[in-house]
């Protein structure tokens, strides 16, 4: 099985800060179900301040082509309405309203 590593950021804003943690707290379990179908595992989100960090591990072969199958699914696209309007622009790509990819420059095994 072959494992990519993905990881990005994103700016929380302050007046969703406990609407975004509470609905985190309990993911409506067709989301999680559609993560598992799509090849997603050992998925986190953190949170520091007003700044998160996600963390997926994908073991397919298409992750753009499986993402974009996945947001075209009715109940993950209601989830993905409600969780953007949760976010600000990450600095330098105010263009992009949701997650922005970050570069892997170093890991560990």
């Amino acid at each position: 099985m072959n494992t990519k590593r993905y990881a990005m950021a994103v700016r929380l804003k302050d007046e969703k800060r406990d609407f975004y943690i509470k609905n985190h707290a309990n993911v409506w379990p067709e989301i999680l179900e559609e993560l598992k179908k799509v090849n997603v595992k050992n998925y986190s989100i953190y949170l520091k301040e007003d700044f998160m960090f996600g963390y997926l591990e994908y073991v397919g072969n298409d992750f753009d082509g499986d993402m974009a199958t996945m947001q075209k699914i009715p109940i993950v696209d209601k989830w993905t309405k409600l969780m953007i309007d949760c976010f600000n622009p990450f600095p330098n790509n105010e263009d992009n309203e949701s997650w922005v990819m970050m570069d892997e420059i170093f890991h560990l095994d």
